[in-house]
């Protein structure tokens, strides 16, 4: 099932456990990346597979907002999820015009003084938490503002396979996190259950629902699925969120448009669309 989130308990329901296939997800995004570098593609492809699955874990209005911060203070990674399963992430423009970027690996770029800052909640009630990247690995350091933040013991895994030209041929996710009560050993079980089975999500992401349940079984002893969510990339922009970038041009850069008969175009980094303002309007504005 294409960005469906399967959502399941194991371990005598100790463990929730989610998985997604989100391959259609992230090519969505891909197409918008088509001249990435590989280390560059794949930390962004791991920054919003991980984001597509955490969408699963928030309720009503909440939406969750991800700002990695690398070792180069000028090179940023943003993804949002809504409870909703909307998804976005982006490359700030430092980074994307960084020149370095292709000598080196996902832990090189991170390095040993990456951050990651998270915003959580609704629009009336949110919280902010920052935290290190002892890992040096997008995932694993996702998974650890959980242990830090929440003190909730949380393992996040993706795989996201590639072919040699750098073209997306699957991706997938899964989280686990322990429920209270729960011994912390049990999530060290869950992580080498699926570091021995490399091809663990050919056996979940089956049509029916009692095959995934069956699936779960044979890999974690018991298990029951309790519902499935949606996650897709959606960036939500529109012309008039970009009235605020005229707004900032000072009076002079406006009218020498107009005297030059030229359009503005504002361009939406996220989703790739480019609005046209014509000269009509710039002369309203002005």
């Amino acid at each position: 099932m294409p960005n469906a989130i399967v959502k399941a308990l194991i371990n005598e329901e100790q463990i929730r456990l989610y998985f997604i296939d989100n391959t259609q997800l992230l090519r969505d995004i891909f197409a918008l990346n088509q001249e990435l570098p590989e280390s560059l593609k794949l930390m962004l492809g791991k920054t919003v597979s991980a984001m597509s699955i955490l969408s699963g874990t928030l309720k009503g209005n909440q939406r969750m907002s991800l700002q990695i911060t690398l070792s180069n203070p000028l090179h940023k990674i943003f993804a949002e999820a809504e409870a909703n399963g909307n998804v976005r992430g982006y490359l700030n423009k430092e980074l994307l015009r960084s020149s370095d970027t292709e000598e080196k690996s996902m832990q090189d770029l991170i390095g040993p003084s990456g951050m990651i800052r998270v915003i959580k909640g609704s629009e009336m009630n949110q919280f902010t938490s920052i935290t290190d990247m002892p890992n040096q690995h997008i995932t694993d350091d996702i998974a650890n503002y959980f242990v830090q933040s929440d003190q909730t013991p949380t393992y996040l895994y993706s795989d996201i396979q590639l072919d040699k030209g750098g073209s997306l041929l699957s991706s997938h996710a899964l989280y686990a996190q322990l429920l209270p009560g729960a011994p912390p050993q049990l999530l060290s079980e869950v992580k080498m259950i699926v570091k021995a089975n490399p091809d663990i999500f050919s056996k979940l992401n089956a049509e029916e629902a009692s095959d995934s349940e069956e699936a779960l079984t044979q890999l974690f002893g018991d298990a029951k699925i309790i519902g499935h969510s949606s996650s897709q990339f959606f960036c939500g922009c529109s012309k008039e969120m970009f009235y605020g970038m005229l707004y900032s041009l000072s009076e002079e850069e406006i009218k020498r448009s107009i005297e030059r008969n030229e359009d503005i175009e504002a361009f939406c980094h996220i989703c790739g669309k480019t609005y046209t303002f014509e000269q009509k309007e710039m002369q309203q504005l002005f």
